[in-house]
């Protein structure tokens, strides 16, 4: 329990894990194009509230810094996680299914290498347990094109949120860590979404999940 305190802790302080998993762990920063993302993110909300609310103060203008922090961290991070977690609430197979199959169809319009992993790639998944995604940012020296999915995995968050489902999306671009992944959590199978030239299956040598058999399991879990 402390433990998991702690981990929502430093979430909740820096945004995003991976520099602190970085710093004191060794593990490869899995993606500068989130961090990025959410400082982005976290500067324009603040940047909103003080306009709208127009603080005296220094005390006021911290409180506005912390307040866009909050917001930040309740849609990009485990915020509105935690909150499903205090209400006990019942996921959706229908929804989670439809969510997954608007995602594929989207990730394969637009030539995405995106995967789940996590629980449901390694058999641990329950009732409770989140959809873990990874989009992978194959060209990530594009700027623009890491801001792009920097944005898709806001914006795919923000969709969980309102169709009640918990979703952790989040945009690699280190092959280094998908090398440190594969070799620490070898029990992972990853469900492939999307994977126009096949990067994901050649690089789990074919160790996948079928996309039918996670929906099985996800019909089977949730409600």
């Amino acid at each position: 329990m402390l433990n998991k305190l702690r981990e929502f802790l430093v979430d909740f302080i820096f945004q995003d894990t991976s520099l602190i998993d970085y710093l004191f762990l060794k593990i490869p920063i899995y993606s500068k194009t989130e961090i990025i993302t959410r400082l982005l993110l976290f500067s324009l909300i603040t940047l909103i509230l003080l306009f709208t609310f127009r603080p005296q103060g220094a005390m006021s203008l911290l409180a506005m810094v912390i307040l866009g922090h909050l917001i930040n961290w309740f849609f990009n991070g485990h915020g509105y996680q935690i909150l499903y977690s205090l209400l006990n609430v019942q996921f959706s197979s229908e929804k989670a299914i439809g969510y997954i199959l608007r995602l594929r169809s989207y990730a394969e319009s637009k030539n995405l290498h995106v995967m789940i992993y996590g629980s449901w790639a390694s058999g641990r998944a329950t009732s409770r347990s989140d959809i873990d995604i990874f989009v992978l940012n194959i060209d990530s020296r594009s700027i623009r094109r890491s801001l792009k999915l920097g944005l898709l995995s806001t914006k795919c968050r923000l969709l969980a949120l309102f169709n009640m489902l918990s979703v952790d999306i989040y945009v690699i671009d280190r092959v280094e860590y998908l090398q440190w992944r594969r070799e620490k959590k070898q029990a992972e199978k990853p469900i492939i979404v999307s994977d126009p030239s096949e990067f994901i299956r050649r690089f789990y040598d074919d160790k996948i999940t079928s996309f039918e058999a996670f929906l099985k399991e996800i019909r089977k879990l949730y409600v």
